[in-house]
């Protein structure tokens, strides 16, 4: 059993992760604390004119207990969760990360790489289930940070921020988030440690404070905070433990204080509109470098430009880039208004083509555009091949089908902490057990073959459900294959897993040829590089990939991000070439 959860990480070098949450702004409390005694001061001036009084002293903070920081914390730190959408190298999936609540009217900073791209945010207080809606305000890439509001701030309240530049090294600290998301709970967690660091200067980050209190992927954008209480940073990531360990980063609130009123106010730093990802997808582009545009922001720069999700950057303004750092170094050169050349890669189901032209910096009404230059034919086989001949071997189709009249050992059956699998009534039933899950079920009498074809009669009640082509698994359990699925929302999508690396071959896209709640018959075939797949009869994809040369087949069933899957297959048949 597997999951699609998309986590929010991202690789600042080969050595440090993202740990994917929150950040800081000021308090509405101590602008409000100020005004009061303000006030009180001139009221005692008026009543007594006999002297003038002298200038009252500042309360200094009182040092905590860490029970006491987490209690005071707590309705100042919500959990963040960002929906993406699916995209040629993506599967739809949501990241999660921390934020900190910076005012009474429902502004909350995080980290700019937990909402970047997203199609929708919600949050929620510690120990509660419920999601609240919220909106984009303001967003830094290059900074690292996002502002974004609720309308409801039922049980939230102000954190309280301090000044990064008078805590010293080796004072206590605590790093204070939702790591991991909702996976263990949605309870805020505490870790502690101390400062190891002040003012590290970090490829793209100007302005880092370095601790060994541990933060992980989900803890992005929470706070970091003293011994009084006071958020001092804004956790956002750590090193690989694998290559150092106990080394972890915050953005020092004096930082994030010279960013946050322009996002507050709306406006985006050095903005494009393209969330930038690592190419972690050499086998689809045909390259490890460049960066991937993992989705485009609408009404954007990018956007106006005809910048699509899953192209690939490989030049800004005529310099490579590869990373993160290599794309602000060229933005922190430039200013709103100007336009910056680009070049992409984009692959399609037959071509490879080379984009170029210029993204303005902060327009969305620019009228520069990115086109095409030079394309290539990909994919080999035009559709032609034949069983025979594309296998190499000759011989004679095999033929198997399954009814499910009784559960003769061939398919797995059985109860897990995933999900419940029954043969029963002439059906094979796949219940999940929490959202996000899928599987590829696969019987046990079918070889590794290269042409093969497969049918199946799937009634999908929630989630998503289809066939898989030429399926393997390697001996640590990451699989390869084809597939092509619907779901219940009326949609259909195929694409190939490598590894475990899902790429989408054709997008989701709505179909009338699927019979929403009912049985649909799906038929899909893999011949030399050609894979088609038909609905009801209905053919509604066709196209060329040769990265899968053999393997078995199966049924695939998964869930979607909000709820399990619940899948019926019948009648299922197969045709391969030995």
């Amino acid at each position: 059993m597997k999951t699609r959860l998309i986590a929010c990480v991202v690789l600042i070098s080969v050595m440090v992760f993202s740990a994917c949450g929150g950040g800081s702004s000021k308090s509405t409390t101590t602008a409000s604390s100020t005004t009061a005694a303000g006030t009180s001061a001139a009221t005692v001036a008026v009543a007594t004119t006999a002297a003038t009084p002298a200038p009252a002293t500042p309360t200094a903070p009182v040092e905590l207990s860490w029970e006491e920081v987490v209690q005071k914390l707590t309705p100042s730190t919500v959990m963040v969760r960002a929906d993406f959408p699916a995209t040629a190298v993506s599967d739809e999936g949501y990241g999660s990360g921390t934020g900190i609540v910076m005012s009474a009217d429902g502004y909350i900073l995080t980290n700019a790489h937990v909402v970047d791209g997203a199609a929708a945010l919600t949050v929620a207080a510690s120990g509660s289930n419920r999601e609240r809606p919220a909106q984009f305000v303001g967003v830094s890439s290059c900074d690292d940070l996002a502002v974004i509001k609720v309308d409801d701030v039922q049980g939230l309240q102000p954190a309280v921020f301090g000044n990064s530049e008078s805590e010293k090294v080796g004072e206590d600290v605590a790093a204070i988030g939702y790591p991991l998301g909702s996976e263990i709970g949605t309870d805020v967690t505490i870790t502690r440690g101390i400062i190891s660091k002040l003012d590290q200067p970090l490829d793209p980050y100007e302005s880092l404070i370095q601790t060994d209190a541990a933060i992980n992927p989900g803890n992005s954008g929470g706070p970091l905070v003293n011994r009084f209480g006071q958020v001092i940073g804004i956790n956002t990531l750590g090193v690989d433990p694998t290559v150092a360990t106990n080394i972890n980063f915050a953005i020092s609130i004096d930082q994030a204080q010279q960013v946050i009123p322009d996002l507050q106010k709306g406006h985006n730093r050095l903005w494009l509109g393209m969330n930038l990802g690592p190419n972690n997808y050499s086998d689809y582009f045909g390259t490890d470098a460049g960066m991937v545009v993992e989705a485009v922001a609408s009404k954007s720069p990018a956007s106006a430009a005809g910048v699509q999700p899953a192209f690939l950057l490989t030049q800004l303004e005529g310099l490579n880039v590869g990373s993160k750092a290599d794309v602000c170094k060229i933005l922190r050169s430039h200013k709103d208004g100007d336009g910056l050349k680009v070049q992409f890669l984009n692959i399609t189901s037959t071509e490879q083509q080379l984009l170029e032209g210029e993204v303005t910096i902060g327009q969305d009404n620019s009228t520069a555009q990115v086109k095409v230059i030079n394309s290539e034919p990909i994919g080999g086989s035009s559709g032609s091949a034949t069983a025979t001949t594309s296998t190499g071997s000759g011989g004679t189709p095999v033929d198997a089908s399954w009814d499910f009249a009784s559960d003769t050992g061939d398919w797995y059956s059985g109860d897990s902490d995933s999900a419940t699998v029954t043969i029963a009534n002439g059906t094979y039933n796949v219940v999940f057990k929490q959202p996000s899950l899928y599987n590829v079920y696969r019987p046990s009498s079918v070889p590794n073959a290269g042409d093969q074809a497969m049918a199946a009669d799937v009634t999908v009640t929630a989630g998503y459900a289809g066939l898989a082509l030429r399926f393997t698994a390697s001996s640590d359990n990451k699989w390869t294959f084809y597939d092509c699925f619907i779901n219940n929302g009326g949609q259909y999508a195929c694409g190939v897993e490598v590894n475990d690396q899902y790429t989408a071959l054709v997008q989701p896209t709505s179909s009338p040829a699927i019979k929403a709640g009912q049985a649909n018959t799906l038929q899909m075939s893999v011949i030399g590089t050609t894979i088609t797949f038909s609905i009801n009869g209905q053919q509604v994809a066709s196209f060329d990939d040769a990265t899968i040369q053999k393997g078995t087949i199966g049924l695939e069933a998964g869930g979607g991000s909000d709820a399990p899957g619940n899948i019926v297959f019948d009648n299922v048949a197969t045709e391969y070439m030995p």
